[in-house]
């Protein structure tokens, strides 16, 4: 009995240890932290691409138009990118908007952890296509952000909260609209919305809506808020006045990083620095467009970027210690091309082609590759 009495007085004794190993080591874990984002615009496929995913057997293979991306998302402790289209299971192509299943596995394979479905393709084959949707890509291990499938969810998930190397991040996502459809009265609560007036003008701000959003955001304690914002008009890089203002409402409630998408060009990265009610000033970034990651159509070189954020925590105070970003362009690299279609490292694919590797792209490619990419730092802004 004594030694019976001995060993569990030993084991007690070991397991304090032990937790206050794991107390000391949290502790100086919480002192100091780094931790990555990365980012990246609207995420949807041409039909060509879908074609030429499919297999003999009826099922899609999407890992070889995506395996040179692997490295710049995967390596990040959060990816982020904005899904535009469903998962309903039927009817794959651009203008259904519905993908196969298999897009979703690739795109957790290749490191995604968050996927914006507050967009213009939320309720695009209906709440049940949301639904779909929204499961389909939580089953694959990332998490949907800005629809939801009842109140219970919405009041759950509207902020979702993600530790990364010891930072604390919540994640909130707001679109524009819907693609000019009108959410049912049943399902009011499915969507995120930015404007009142979602199916019309696009004029009176949900202000009241947001801030109540970015309230719960804060009350969960972060260290660092992102929003995922659905906004501008496509084709188009112009910043409008309520962008202005809606921008400078969410920092003003706490966000640190804007995540723009829905233009399909990239468009401006600003850093702004604002004073907080403390007095305390800090630095955020409004990325107002990231432009497409994934689609080329037959014959096209399309390029977007990824924006990579790198955090540092010194005790209560998180800053953005880096921002860059890397081109990215999809291709149709030609019919004669085993793997057609691909996202591609704009500036290693030039390097390459320079080097007289003239298997990968052709020169026209090569050259509409060498004109995105000045587009791209003109209207992005920031030193590369």
């Amino acid at each position: 009995m004594k030694r019976l009495i001995s060993m569990i007085l030993l084991a007690s004794v070991l397991l304090l240890c032990a937790c206050a190993d794991d107390a000391a080591e949290e502790a100086v874990r919480k002192e100091h932290a780094t931790a990555t984002l990365s980012a990246v615009g609207d995420i949807f496929l041409t039909d060509a691409m879908i074609k030429d995913a499919q297999q003999p057997d009826g099922s899609y293979r999407f890992s070889t138009q995506f395996e040179d991306v692997i490295v710049p998302i995967s390596k990040a402790d959060i990816a982020f990118g904005n899904f535009e289209g469903n998962f309903i299971g039927s009817d794959f192509g651009a203008q259904q908007a519905s993908y196969p299943e298999e897009l979703a596995a690739e795109l957790s394979r290749i490191g995604f952890d968050f996927l914006q479905t507050a967009n213009s393709y939320s309720i695009f084959n209906g709440v049940s296509g949301l639904e779909h949707t929204k499961l389909t890509i939580e089953n694959n291990g990332m998490r949907a952000l800005g629809t939801y499938l009842e109140p219970a969810d919405q009041a759950q998930n509207q902020v979702v909260i993600r530790d990364a190397g010891g930072i604390r991040f919540a994640f909130v996502a707001f679109t524009k609209g819907v693609g000019n459809l009108t959410i049912p009265e049943n399902s009011k609560c499915s969507v995120d919305l930015l404007y009142k007036d979602y199916t019309s003008d696009y004029s009176e701000i949900n202000t009241s809506y947001i801030t109540a959003v970015l309230e719960k955001a804060r009350e969960a304690e972060p260290d660092v808020i992102v929003a995922g914002l659905h906004w501008g008009s496509e084709n188009n890089d112009q910043i409008s006045e309520t962008q202005e203002e809606i921008a400078n409402l969410l920092l003003q409630n706490g966000v640190d990083v804007i995540l723009g998408s829905h233009p399909h060009l990239v468009g401006k990265v600003e850093r702004r620095t604002i004073t907080l009610e403390d007095g305390r000033q800090k630095e955020c970034v409004i990325a107002y467009s990231l432009g497409d990651f994934c689609a080329a159509s037959v014959g096209e070189c399309n390029t977007g970027v990824i924006l990579n954020l790198a955090f540092e925590r010194n005790g209560n105070i998180t800053r953005i210690s880096d921002i860059s970003y890397m081109p990215v362009s999809a291709v149709d690299r030609g019919i004669s091309c085993a793997d057609r279609y691909s996202v591609m490292l704009t500036e290693a694919e030039i390097e390459l082609y320079e080097g007289n590797y003239y298997d990968r792209v052709s020169q026209a490619v090569y050259e509409e590759m060498l004109s995105d990419i000045e587009k791209v730092r003109e209207n992005i802004g920031l030193d590369h």
